[in-house]
């Protein structure tokens, strides 16, 4: 989870009904807020659903509120639910100030996520806790099966493609800078845990401390 940039939808527009934010504008500027990916799992999903960080349980107020939609997968809303409405809220705190995530590049299929937290605020907590549960399961068989396949088929796959990116770089620094650059942007999938490898190398954190800001 990374930090998020809420736009501002123009006056004419109102969230009346959920088709009001299935379609249309709405649904476009939310995609485009939360690039395009899970604001949770910072996946790609493969099925959107528009996902009420509180969960409104039929307070309109809470269903069509602007702030309170996001993107998510069908893997990281069935999860979250209605049990997890005091996370963070990634366009109101930093996440990455409260939370760190990484995984090591291993053969072994099993290799979990670390989900580390930085403060003791219950919120960064609680989020500690959901993440733990979409990234490594622990819930159902089901989201267990769903969990490694993040993990093996989308995550690890994309981490290893990133350590390759900075072992390029430090050969041919000229050739893979932007490349760094790019896949370390909030707006890249799993960007928090690229970003959490750059910060732990302090070479590289000094040479990319503009795009960890």
């Amino acid at each position: 989870m990374v930090r998020l940039t809420k736009s501002q939808l123009p006056h004419n527009v109102t969230i009346n009904s959920e088709s009001d934010y299935r379609k249309g504008e709405v649904f476009n500027t939310l995609v485009s807020d939360c690039h395009g990916k899970c604001y949770i799992c910072e996946d790609k999903p493969t099925t959107i659903n528009v996902e009420h960080i509180i969960s409104h349980r039929n307070d309109s107020a809470l269903k069509f509120a602007w702030n309170n939609l996001f993107v998510a997968c069908g893997h990281c809303n069935n999860i979250k639910s209605t049990k997890y409405d005091d996370i963070l809220d990634p366009t109101q705190t930093d996440p990455e100030e409260h939370i760190a995530l990484s995984i090591k590049i291993t053969d072994d299929i099993k290799e979990l996520v670390q989900v580390e937290t930085l403060t003791d605020d219950a919120s960064a907590l609680l989020t500690a806790k959901l993440l733990g549960l979409v990234y490594n399961g622990g819930s159902t068989d089901i989201k267990d099966i769903e969990c490694s396949n993040l993990r093996n088929s989308h995550l690890m796959p994309n981490i290893r493609l990133f350590y390759q990116y900075i072992r390029n770089y430090r050969e041919e620094p000229d050739l893979y800078e932007n490349m760094i650059r790019k896949e370390m942007n909030r707006s890249a999938i799993f960007a928090a845990f690229k970003r959490k490898i750059v910060k732990d190398d302090l070479e590289l954190a000094k040479i990319f401390a503009d795009e960890l800001t």
